[in-house]
């Protein structure tokens, strides 16, 4: 103890030369938080990048399938009536299409340049970057509040490119929703504003009454000779 604190005081007093062993490394900016920091899904796309370059289809496909959202997933994002009406699309066309097309789709672009994986959130707060699909999965979320991103290939230093959507962590895991806005049930009608009152009738204008007839004028009409 009095070894450390005399090796300390000297570190002062010799303004902290040679001491830099005892500072705490700077923070690393691209160092990852935890498993819902969004830089996890620039890490898994750029693995993607890499199987594209090699025109690995297998390792494509393999890679995007971990973001494949289960039916007991689309209940616990969207609640039990909304998250099974979309099930059924989202388990055959959004899911079976990825399988079939996103790797040929994703080893053309990347051959054409699209090689640069960006991550952008998405949201009310984001309206020049959020899509009317992305509002409409937002909207649709039982549990409000959750944080939305795309993922983008692109040419680097361009801004456009391919842009897969939807990917949201929940329940421990990333998953991605993609065309899922495709098959939401349609919102139910709005009712029909109630019409408005009538205003109340004024009231009946008072009908005077007769002028009483003249004193001793017979009220029969007079009778013919």
């Amino acid at each position: 103890m009095r070894a450390l604190l005399a090796l300390l005081l000297a570190c002062v007093a010799f303004g902290g030369l040679g001491c830099e062993s005892l500072q705490a490394p700077p923070a690393d900016p691209d160092a990852i938080r935890g498993p819902d920091d969004p830089r996890n899904l620039r890490r898994a796309f750029e693995a993607v990048v890499e199987a594209a370059r090699r025109s690995d289809e297998a390792a494509i496909v393999a890679e995007l399938e971990t973001f494949l959202a289960t039916r007991e997933e689309l209940v616990a994002l969207f609640g039990a009536e909304v998250g099974a009406a979309v099930w059924p699309g989202y388990s055959d066309t959004v899911a079976g299409d990825l399988r079939k097309q996103a790797a040929p789709v994703i080893i053309e672009r990347v051959a054409d340049g699209f090689t640069e994986v960006y991550v952008e959130r998405v949201g009310p707060a984001y309206p020049a970057r959020t899509t009317p699909g992305d509002r409409a999965l937002l909207d649709a979320f039982a549990p409000r509040g959750l944080a939305m991103y795309t993922v983008r290939l692109r040419k680097p230093g361009e801004t456009l490119g391919l842009r897969l959507n939807g990917f949201v962590y929940h329940g421990g895991r990333w998953r991605a929703l993609l065309k899922a806005y495709d098959h939401l049930p349609d919102p139910p009608p709005a009712e029909a504003p109630a019409p408005p009152a009538a205003p109340d009738a004024p009231p009946p204008t008072p009908t005077p009454d007769a002028p009483d007839a003249p004193p001793g004028a017979d009220s029969a009409a007079p009778a013919t000779r």
